[in-house]
């Protein structure tokens, strides 16, 4: 069909209108949410950025992890933290993007929030 633009996912419309957090969790090289597969690949692709910075920031430190980081992006925050409750060894990662400038205790504490449901 000409002309007409390919519909939006309603969560993430949703999660749009209310500037709400759109949650996501990887493992193992994988990234799933409910927001659809370009916002989850935008999700993915923050992530990578994430824990590149996490694990350079980690090594500056000499701390052995980064539990968590944050990315502001104009008015847009992303980030993640590792699930304290999956294997040490090869952790899985909850994260989130959100239409707005969110406080990062706020942000963190949300994550923490998804986790534990």
């Amino acid at each position: 069909m000409e002309g007409s633009a390919a519909p939006i996912n309603e969560a993430l419309a949703e999660a749009l209108r209310a500037r709400r957090p759109r949650y996501f969790r990887a493992s193992r090289g994988s990234a799933k949410g409910k927001t659809g597969e370009e916002d989850t690949g935008r999700f993915a692709d923050n992530l990578m950025i994430l824990q590149e910075c996490a694990l350079l920031v980690g090594e500056k430190l000499e701390m052995s992890a980064v539990s968590h980081a944050l990315l502001y992006e104009g008015e847009e925050t992303a980030g993640f933290c590792f699930d304290p409750n999956s294997n040490s060894q090869n952790p899985d990662v909850a994260g989130a993007i959100v239409n707005r400038r969110m406080p990062m205790r706020e942000f963190v504490q949300s994550l923490r929030d998804f986790i534990n449901t």
